[in-house]
C-alpha cells in the first residue's frame, strides 16, 4: 500500500511559530542588563522569523525519492511458456505497454496468440486463458474465446477483465487525436489511431466467462469504441474511460456488469463555461476506487489563438451530483494522474531538465499541495515503457531488457 508521511496542519504550525516568536521577544525585552541594543534585537528577530519561514517552505515542497525494484520478469520468445512476440529489425513488437498484477500473479496479454498468460514473479507460467494451439504439461489452460485482446485489468477478487475487439470487417472508423501526455512513458505516436469496437469480458477466479459487458452494460448491444483506460475498483466496480458518440466518458459498472453511472463533459458544462473567449476540452476522468466521486480534468484554450490558458480539476459527487472546484493548473505538462484510496490525488509533472525522472505532486482532497514523490528512472530512459497504478495505490513500471519483459515496483 502506498503511503507517505503527512506534514502538520498549516494552522498548527503557524500557532507554534508565533508562540516561539513571542517567547523570543519577551526574553529579549526582559534582559534589561543585556548589552545588545534595539537594532541587534531587530536583527536577530528578523533572522529567527526568516528561518521559520524557510523551514516551513522546505517542508511543504519536500520531495521523497522513489526507486524501481524488480518485481518480476517474463522471457520474450516463441515458446508457450514465454511471452510470444515478433521481432522486426531486432526490435520486439506486439509487446503490451502495461500488465496487471494481483495476488502475486502477473497477467500478461499475449497479442501474438490472443492469450492471457499468468506468470509468477520468477517468470514461471502458472496458467493460460484463451484458446491455445499448443498444450504444455503442468500448465492449466482455461478455454475462453477472447478474440483480439486489448487492455487487461484484475480485481482484488482475482476477476479478470479483458477488452475483446471485434473483427476488422465489423470495425468502424473512429479517429482519435493522440495526446502526448496520455502515456506516462515518453512514448507516443504522431498519427491518429483507428479504434476498433470492443466488449469487455469478465472471467472469474475459476477461469470461466461470467459476463460480457457492453458500453450500455451486460445484456446491452452497444460496443465500446476507443478505450483509453480500464481499471478495476473496490467492491467489484469497473471503471472504463472511453469515447461514446464523439465525447469521452467514464462509465462505472457494478459487480453484475450493469451500467451504474456515466460521466461526460456535458455534466460539468455549467461549472466550466467562460463565454466565447475560451474553449475547454476533457482531459480525463478518474474515479475514487470506491466509486463515490470522480475527479475531472479540463483544459482551457484561447478560442482565437489556440493558446493554452490553464487546466482545472473539479470534483463530481455521484450521489447528489454536486460539483466542487478543486485545483487550477497553469503548466500544460502537469496532468491529473490518479485518485488514491485516502482521497489524495496525484498530478504527474514532467521534469524536462532532469530527463530521467518525473515528479508526482501529492494533493489532498481540497487541492492543497502536501508532498512530492520523484520517480527516478535509471538510464537509458528509452527502455522504460508505461508507468501505472492499481487499486492498492501501488506504482509499477515496465521495461524491456536483455530479452525479458521486466515489471518494477516503486518504493
Amino acid at each position: 500500500m502506498f503511503s507517505y508521511t503527512k506534514k502538520k496542519d498549516g494552522n498548527e504550525m503557524s500557532r507554534a511559530n508565533r508562540k516561539k516568536a513571542r517567547v523570543f521577544i519577551r526574553t529579549m525585552q526582559n534582559s534589561s542588563t543585556s548589552k545588545i541594543g534595539t537594532s541587534s534585537v531587530r536583527k536577530y528577530l528578523s533572522f529567527f522569523l526568516c528561518s521559520i519561514l524557510v523551514i516551513g517552505a522546505c517542508s511543504k515542497f519536500r520531495v521523497d525519492d522513489y526507486n524501481p525494484y524488480l518485481y518480476g520478469r517474463v522471457k520474450l520468445g516463441k515458446d508457450l511458456k514465454e511471452l510470444q512476440v515478433s521481432i522486426v529489425n531486432r526490435v520486439p513488437t506486439n509487446v503490451p505497454n502495461q500488465v496487471a498484477v494481483a495476488s502475486g500473479v502477473i497477467y500478461v496479454p499475449d497479442f501474438e496468440q490472443s492469450l492471457i498468460k499468468a506468470f509468477n514473479s520468477d517468470g514461471d507460467l502458472k496458467f493460460v486463458i484463451g484458446n491455445s494451439k499448443e498444450k504444455q504439461d503442468k500448465v492449466k489452460n482455461f478455454n475462453v474465446k477472447l478474440g483480439r485482446i486489448g487492455l487487461v485489468t484484475v480485481s482484488d477478487n482475482d476477476d479478470i477483465y479483458v477488452q475483446s475487439r471485434v473483427s476488422k470487417e465489423d470495425a468502424k472508423s473512429d479517429k482519435v487525436a493522440e495526446n502526448i501526455y496520455a502515456k506516462k512513458s515518453g512514448e507516443f505516436r504522431t498519427d491518429a489511431e483507428e479504434a476498433i469496437p470492443s466488449v469487455i469480458l469478465k472471467i472469474n477466479d475459476s477461469g470461466k466467462l461470467s459476463q460480457t459487458i457492453y458500453a450500455d452494460g451486460t445484456g446491452g448491444s452497444i460496443p465500446f469504441g476507443y478505450v483509453e483506460r480500464m481499471e478495476a475498483g473496490n467492491n467489484d466496480l469497473l471503471f472504463v474511460f472511453h469515447r461514446h458518440n464523439g465525447a469521452m466518458r467514464l462509465s462505472v459498472f457494478d459487480e453484475l456488469g450493469k451500467l451504474k453511472q456515466k460521466v461526460e463533459g456535458i455534466d460539468f458544462k455549467d461549472s466550466l463555461n467562460q463565454g466565447e473567449a475560451y474553449t475547454w476540452y476533457v482531459d480525463s476522468f478518474f474515479s475514487h476506487p470506491d466509486g463515490e466521486y470522480i475527479l475531472g480534468s479540463f483544459s482551457f484554450y484561447e478560442t482565437k489563438s489556440g493558446r493554452f490558458k490553464n487546466r482545472k480539476i473539479l470534483k463530481y459527487e455521484l450521489k447528489d451530483k454536486r460539483i466542487t472546484p478543486i485545483k487550477e493548473i497553469q503548466d500544460p505538462s502537469e496532468t491529473l494522474y490518479w485518485v488514491l484510496n485516502n482521497d489524495n490525488f496525484f498530478i504527474w509533472e514532467t521534469e524536462v531538465e532532469e530527463g530521467n525522472s518525473i515528479r508526482l505532486q501529492v494533493h489532498d482532497e481540497d487541492g492543497n499541495h502536501v508532498n512530492n514523490i520523484r520517480l527516478n528512472y535509471p538510464p537509458p530512459r528509452g527502455l522504460w515503457r508505461e508507468t501505472w497504478m492499481d487499486t492498492n495505490d501501488e506504482i509499477y513500471s515496465m521495461k524491456i531488457r536483455s530479452g525479458y519483459l521486466e515489471i518494477h515496483k516503486w518504493k
